[in-house]
């Protein structure tokens, strides 16, 4: 009878486990313009670049890079991502960097920044470069926004002059409010 009751159960809760809605993968897609009201930012993505990732800002502050938005180029080759790093006071983003990478890959250390202005918003970017022969290169701009700090990650093959271009050119059309 205990047997009859367990095969009972199972069949009843059956729908609730793994049978149910299995958890997907967001869809990839492509979009014109993103922005977020909560960081204050907004820029157009490259064109045919798709959304590789995308979360909300999360409330007060972290210890760690925050990734908000991701992009693939059409070919995979190439990313533009978009973080929000809260860097303790006095702290210079090379430095931070060092303690929190973004992602797994080995890169040279960045050169001095080089400070820009991007859309009347001061900007600095720094440069790396990965593999034995410097076969990728990653472009860091980094925003001061109050405390915090975002920074777009260009990463691309150093050989790929359009993707750098298209990648620039997204970070050049930030706007801030």
């Amino acid at each position: 009878m205990r047997t009859v009751w367990a095969a009972a159960a199972v069949l009843a809760f059956a729908p609730l486990g793994c049978g149910g809605a299995k958890p997907r993968a967001p869809v990839l897609t492509t979009e014109a313009v993103y922005g977020s009201d909560a960081a204050g930012v907004r820029f157009v993505v490259p064109e045919g670049w798709v959304t590789a990732g995308k979360t909300a800002l999360p409330p007060g502050t972290f210890d760690r890079p925050v990734q908000l938005v991701g992009y693939t180029s059409d070919a995979g080759r190439a990313e533009l991502d978009l973080y929000a790093i809260d860097l303790p006071a006095g702290q210079d983003l090379p430095v931070y960097l060092d303690r929190h990478p973004i992602g797994a890959d080995k890169w040279a250390p960045p050169g001095p920044g080089k400070p820009e202005t991007v859309n009347g918003t001061p900007a600095t970017r720094y440069t790396q470069t990965a593999g034995k022969k410097g076969e990728r290169t990653r472009e860091l701009t980094a925003f001061a926004r109050g405390t915090r700090t975002y920074v777009f990650v260009l990463t691309y093959p150093t050989s790929d002059g359009a993707a750098r271009d298209l990648g620039r050119r997204a970070v050049e059309s930030v706007t801030w409010k």
